[in-house]
């Protein structure tokens, strides 16, 4: 079973359209992947989400965050690494992955993507990662 951790880009998605990334949280509800967060990127998500062209309520974003925290396995990255210098925040993603010991790091973002892989582990879209999945 392939391990997976997401971008905060890829729940934020999930969170408004039922497209692949939608699919991949609806794949992790049902046990067929497990999917690893670190508080890092739940902090992110929940920043990102509060956020006034989103639109959400107070109570929509409780209900989110919620049901992603039923849906993933959170970790506590223990190394840190300095990779994306560009945008260093997109670290805490490579740190998550390290630590969960990730087979494939889903994202929708340019920096993240251009690694194309991150210590053995494959940086894909979340298409390429329900691929891989054979969905």
């Amino acid at each position: 079973m392939l391990k997976l951790v997401l971008d905060t880009n890829i729940l934020v998605s999930a969170s408004i359209h039922r497209g692949n990334e939608f699919e991949l949280l609806k794949q992790a509800r049902i046990g067929k992947v497990p999917i690893f967060l670190s508080h890092q990127i739940l902090n992110e998500y929940l920043d990102v989400i509060a956020r006034r062209k989103f639109d959400f309520s107070i109570s929509q974003r409780k209900e989110a965050f919620k049901q992603l925290l039923s849906t993933v396995r959170l970790v506590m990255p223990d190394q840190r690494v300095d990779i994306v210098e560009t945008d260093p925040a997109d670290n805490r993603i490579l740190e998550c992955a390290l630590c969960a010991k990730a087979d494939l790091i889903v994202s929708g973002d340019s920096h993240l993507l251009s690694l194309k892989e991150f210590k053995g582990m494959k940086i894909v879209s979340s298409r390429e990662a329900l691929r891989a999945m054979d969905l």
